[in-house]
């Protein structure tokens, strides 16, 4: 797979990364701390988790592109922070 550049708004500013295997470990060290819901965490973790990033790969291979939200904070209290993996072309 080619280089790909990730972003996490507000949180992790646009970074380029040699593949997609590069990219997902720095992007789930950046979120798996965060005050996040339990089953938002399980769904992120496997888009982007250890062992995850197979549905990611489907996506950018088809379009390119890859986003979800994240979702910071409580119930009533919480931040909307995009995900956005999109490939690098030279």
């Amino acid at each position: 797979m080619s280089a790909v550049r990730a972003e996490i708004t507000g949180i992790m500013p646009a970074a380029d990364f040699p593949s997609l295997d590069h990219a997902l470990p720095v992007l789930w060290e950046r979120v798996r701390t965060l005050p996040i819901r339990e089953a938002h965490r399980d769904f992120i973790r496997i888009c982007i988790g250890p062992a995850g990033g197979e549905g990611v790969a489907r996506c950018l291979d088809r379009g390119g592109s890859w986003s979800t939200t994240l979702y910071v904070g409580e119930m009533t209290d919480w931040t909307a922070h995009p995900i956005t993996i999109t490939t690098v072309h030279p």
